[in-house]
């Protein structure tokens, strides 16, 4: 995916402490000035926007002239918008190859913030994931809705736990983080 476009010409910034309904009217009404997209919708208050470095430039002072925070987040690219076009032929090509079966567990997209019913619209939608949102927010709040109260983040750090517990206080979020964290978790 880091060789869809030359290295340092895309990126991403977090912008925090107003809605997605705000980015995407600000990105909207200024499409002739800048180009961006929003590339994650990661709970009230958390968005991430990926373009091209000049137009996050561009995005970062109009944000900052409107006393909206935004910071550059260190990435290699400008993920889950449509400069991955490179990367989204390629993971179409390698899906072709391979044969899904029904699953046994529920999903829910990140492209949709619903669950997954068939393993044709998971191979398409692993397609999609590459340029679209991710809808982490709703993705989250659909689970709880249908009755999930238990979340569980397995690798470093805790960032998807905090992300959470932002959406919603009252579910049970564990983070396992090394083999400890495996023995002393009980579901």
């Amino acid at each position: 995916m880091q060789n869809s476009m030359p290295k340092g010409e895309g990126g991403m910034v977090v912008v925090l402490g107003t809605t997605v309904e705000n980015i995407e009217n600000i990105l909207k009404d200024n499409q002739n000035r800048f180009r961006a997209e929003i590339a994650n919708d990661n709970s009230e208050g958390q968005i991430v926007v990926s373009g091209r470095i000049l137009d996050l430039e561009k995005l970062g002072a109009f944000l900052k002239k409107n006393r909206i925070k935004n910071i550059k987040l260190p990435v290699s690219a400008p993920f889950h918008c449509s400069l991955m076009n490179k990367a989204t032929d390629i993971m179409r090509e390698e899906l072709a190859k391979l044969s899904f079966k029904k699953g046994e567990n529920s999903l829910i997209s990140n492209i949709t913030a619903n669950e997954i019913f068939n393993a044709n619209e998971l191979k398409d939608l692993l397609v999609k994931q590459i340029e679209n949102r991710v809808r982490w927010r709703e993705s989250v709040i659909n689970m709880i809705e249908k009755g999930v109260n238990q979340f569980i983040e397995i690798g470093p750090g805790k960032v998807l736990s905090g992300l959470v517990k932002r959406i919603n206080k009252d579910v049970e979020v564990i983070s396992i983080n090394n083999e400890d964290d495996i023995k002393s978790i009980k579901i």
